[in-house]
């Protein structure tokens, strides 16, 4: 039986290795050493069972993953308190990364991973980019302390394969205008348009973690799904992880509204020749509806400003940054300011030219 904590060492100091995230590798923060991830784990991406569609739907039982669980860190003899859905975390007494097998066996084992693309130090540099494009962000609003802070964290996803097989009937019009007799006349005919057919769907995501908000994770696509790798435990290695809370019969109803969405932009693309269209009913039916259990990156930080916390979250990926941003009164007034002088120049040079 194996052990229900893992934590991946280096080879020669014995350190806790990390996946480092630029160097798609393993990295000793103790003695610099790099390592392939395949090198250092016992078994390769694909020795282990993971989530099947088929068995999941036979045998699924609804869980209580509520309330949390105590392991018992097996290198410095620590008790860790996690949530029930945690399988990746940090010892804070040993600062051993740990990994936690129960949660990434059989059913529980994801079939595929995107591994992050940056580190923290990245983020630094994408606020420094977004700080050009936003005039009015406070300069000082993210430090390096909350940069620091910001904890990387494995998101579960479920990805659809689906067709849609139906129809879709649009309530549609053609306008034409003209003037007769000093009179302005306007006719307006009306058409129900439908269209049928099927249209089929590839990887189409949702989250499978209930503490994430399903809008912000939405807002934070698209992901580049050709960079999936088959799921290795190495790559968890010094972030957070959790296992699903959503099943993919929980989630279904998100992934219909996604489906339809979809079928109604293609379907919306033959109704031609009419100036105004509208979706007005849909009947339609999936068929061929299978799921792969995915983890993909996200990072999360949280920062204080003029007493209001604001939190964003981050696409592990792509470094597309999702949250609310404050707006310095100071920049504001600046900005203003040099607005207000080259309107003032503008005017001046008009009411010389003018003379």
């Amino acid at each position: 039986m194996q052990d229900n904590l893992v934590s991946f060492k280096c080879p020669t100091c014995d350190t806790s290795l990390l996946f480092d995230a630029e160097l798609g590798k393993f990295l000793c923060p103790a003695c610099s050493n790099q390592y392939e991830i395949a090198d250092i784990e016992k078994a390769g991406a694909s020795a282990e069972p993971s989530f099947d569609w088929g068995a999941h739907m036979a045998s699924y039982v609804k869980e209580d993953l509520t309330g949390t669980v105590t392991y018992s860190c097996k290198y410095c003899g620590a008790d860790i308190v996690t949530e029930a859905t945690t399988s990746a975390t940090h010892c804070p007494y040993c600062d051993n990364e740990i990994i936690i097998n129960e949660k990434l066996t059989g059913s529980l084992r994801p079939n595929c991973i995107i591994p992050f693309k940056f580190d923290k130090k990245n983020i630094a540099d994408m606020w420094k980019t977004l700080l050009k494009k936003k005039r009015l962000l406070p300069k000082n609003f993210i430090t390096d302390a909350v940069i620091e802070k910001a904890q990387g964290i494995y998101v579960p996803f479920w990805l659809y394969d689906c067709t849609a097989d139906g129809r879709m009937t649009f309530e549609t019009t053609t306008r034409r205008s003209w003037y007769s007799s000093g009179y302005d006349y306007t006719e307006v005919k009306y058409y129900y348009v439908t269209v049928e057919g099927e249209v089929g769907f590839k990887k189409v995501p949702v989250d499978a973690s209930i503490k994430m908000d399903n809008r912000t994770m939405d807002l934070l696509e698209p992901y580049d799904y050709s960079q999936l790798e088959p799921f290795a435990p190495g790559y968890l290695s010094g972030f957070m992880a959790d296992r699903y809370d959503d099943t993919p019969a929980e989630c279904a109803p998100r992934v219909n509204t996604r489906v339809i969405d979809g079928v109604a932009n293609v379907f919306s693309k033959e109704v031609t020749g009419y100036n105004t269209s509208r979706r007005v009913s849909e009947d339609l039916g999936l068929k061929d509806t299978a799921a792969v259990y995915a983890l993909l990156p996200v990072y999360t930080m949280k920062a204080q400003y003029n007493g209001k916390t604001y939190e964003y979250t981050i696409n592990g990926q792509t470094g597309k940054i999702v949250g609310d941003f404050p707006k310095s009164k100071a920049r504001w007034f600046k900005t203003f300011g040099i607005v207000s002088g080259i309107i003032a120049v503008v005017l001046m040079l008009l009411m010389f030219l003018m003379r």
